[in-house]
């Protein structure tokens, strides 16, 4: 059986979770925290999560991940199209990452462990996740998925992208993104409302006390 290195409050890892509860895959989940256990650099050799075990090994990286269970479990997929429709969602999904993930968890210091930020960088997050807004504004035209009538690995990416980007933007700047975008904060109550996405959203919650006692064990 598939085995899911992590834990709940890592977006990634539920991106990951997210498909393979959309596609009915069978996995065991082992509770990992990144940079605790040297050992398991052997799994993940960056030492992140999540991570899978399958039966030809181990395999890191998320976008990575979300490929492979796409083409190794083809039920319900979530790649569908031709190859300029796959080049789409693969263009939406770098945005994610690089306009609304990645900037926002500069802030997290300051969000999760009470450790000030800069004016500089709060500065610099907030022009990042502008343009990726202008850019969201461009490409997604809810209806009422970001790709038409059937969710696709861009919703599932988005969605936990944007729950990151929230929670920081929120805290620090007391403003919701999804206001910038017309039709997103739909589209983001539509995809909350899934079954999936509340067991996730639930696991997080849960596991949120036992995340900060690490990240403060870290520190």
């Amino acid at each position: 059986m598939l085995k899911l290195y992590g834990f709940a409050v890592s977006n990634y890892f539920n991106m990951v979770k997210h498909v393979l509860l959309h596609k009915g895959v069978e996995f065991e989940e082992v509770l990992t925290f990144p940079g605790m256990d040297p050992a398991y650099n052997a799994k993940s050799p960056m030492g992140k999560v999540p991570c899978i075990e399958t039966e030809h090994g181990f395999l890191a990286e998320t976008s990575v991940i979300l490929n492979y269970i796409e083409a190794a479990y083809p039920a319900r997929p979530l790649l569908a199209g031709d190859d300029w429709q796959r080049a789409k969602m693969a263009e939406l999904m770098k945005i994610a990452e690089l306009y609304f993930e990645l900037p926002a968890r500069r802030l997290f210091p300051e969000v999760l462990a009470g450790k000030p930020v800069s004016a500089e960088i709060k500065a610099e997050v907030r022009e990042t996740i502008t343009k990726g807004c202008q850019a969201l504004t461009q490409l997604v035209k809810p209806a009422p998925y970001v790709f038409g009538e059937a969710m696709t690995m861009a919703d599932v990416v988005l969605r936990y992208s944007l729950l990151t980007c929230k929670l920081a933007t929120q805290a620090i700047y007391q403003w919701d993104v999804r206001e910038e975008v017309p039709g997103l904060r739909e589209w983001d109550d539509m995809m909350a409302s899934a079954e999936i996405s509340q067991q996730l959203d639930k696991a997080m919650q849960d596991g949120m006390a036992a995340f900060l006692a690490a990240v403060k064990a870290k520190a």
